[in-house]
């Protein structure tokens, strides 16, 4: 029976040199988590993502944005976004972002008959939300253009 480092060897020699095990490339070793979207990097790579889903026409901006919405929900981000929200005339709009739904409870200095709830990223980002900034404009023939970008909100 072949030992694993003898096959390992054997492999790197077979393609001059190149590591066969994964090595840095390993995502595992390199992602921090896009969940902590708090982290400018794993922000850039939302972004990198929007950019590319956006660089196509749409048909329907709705479901574009229900379908940012849906992939966003995978990595435990979230938006107000349903079937008879509507985009604004000027095509300009701003979605306060929110993690895994916010935080709902209390604190050591909430008032006994209230409740403290949160978006679940301020906490985190030095008391700065974030905002999904979407910019749809009119292309050619009836095709649509959307700009999307995470970017941290206003107040």
């Amino acid at each position: 029976m072949i030992k694993f480092k003898e096959l390992n060897g054997f492999l790197t020699n077979l393609f001059e040199g190149e590591e066969t095990t994964g090595g840095a490339s390993r995502s595992a070793y390199s992602d921090y988590g896009v969940h902590r979207i708090e982290n400018p990097e794993q922000r850039g790579r939302i972004n990198a993502f929007l950019d590319a889903f956006t660089k196509r026409e749409f048909v329907e901006p709705k479901a574009a944005i229900a379908q940012i919405r849906h992939k966003f929900n995978t990595i435990g981000l979230d938006f107000e976004w349903n079937g008879v929200s509507t985009i604004d005339e000027s095509g300009k709009m701003v979605i306060p972002l929110n993690r895994y739904g916010g935080t709902f409870g209390k604190a050591l200095q909430t008032p006994h008959a209230e409740f403290e709830t949160t978006d679940g990223i301020k906490e985190f980002n030095n008391g700065k939300g974030l905002s999904l900034n979407i910019n749809v404009s009119g292309g050619d023939e009836g095709l649509y253009k959307l700009d999307a970008k995470v970017v941290e909100s206003e107040g």
